[in-house]
């Protein structure tokens, strides 16, 4: 059986990708998300909250992050299929967020964990691999710890219900 070199080169690039927003968002630099991850023209839906174009994204992101005093997303059963120089890529996460506020206590237990997946089409570019769509999802937020703030509810009530469109079993 050949190993087809280039495909699995793309897909360690594209989950490093989905990886790589992560790590940006959770070790507090939500300003370089838009550059590292997203392609010039990307249009994202997380929830309530729809941005197109990498300012738009930097903006939007450093505003959500500026409410959170530390997070953890944690990408799982990543699904990818690579077509030429697009691909689609579906993976689950889950985010532990801890709010920022004056009382806050490192060792308290998290605010608030949502549970979702992200839906993404990527792109190659002379970058490297760039989401050029994504699309959230919410499966439940909250999970028994913590309870959205006002300002974040637009986000998780506009991702819940969805389910992804992608792939879909024929059968």
């Amino acid at each position: 059986m050949a190993v087809d070199l280039q495909h699995l080169s793309d897909r360690i690039e594209i989950e490093d990708c989905l990886k790589r927003y992560a790590h940006l968002i959770d070790s507090g630099q939500p300003q370089c998300v838009a550059d590292a991850v997203f392609t010039e023209d990307a249009d994202i839906t997380l929830g309530g909250v729809h941005v197109v174009g990498r300012k738009a994204i930097k903006e939007s992101l450093t505003g959500m992050m500026g409410q959170i005093a530390g997070v953890s997303h944690n990408i799982t059963n990543v699904l990818i299929e690579v077509k030429g120089d697009e691909a689609e890529a579906l993976s689950r996460i889950i985010g532990w967020h801890w709010f920022a506020r004056p009382d806050a206590d490192p060792f308290a237990a998290a605010d608030l964990v949502a549970v979702g997946a992200y839906q993404d089409r990527l792109r190659r570019t002379a970058e490297g691999w760039r989401i050029y769509h994504r699309r959230g999802m919410n499966f439940g937020t909250g999970v028994g710890i913590g309870t959205v703030t006002e300002d974040l509810k637009p986000v998780f009530q506009g991702m819940w219900g969805r389910v992804p469109q992608w792939p879909v079993e024929q059968g």
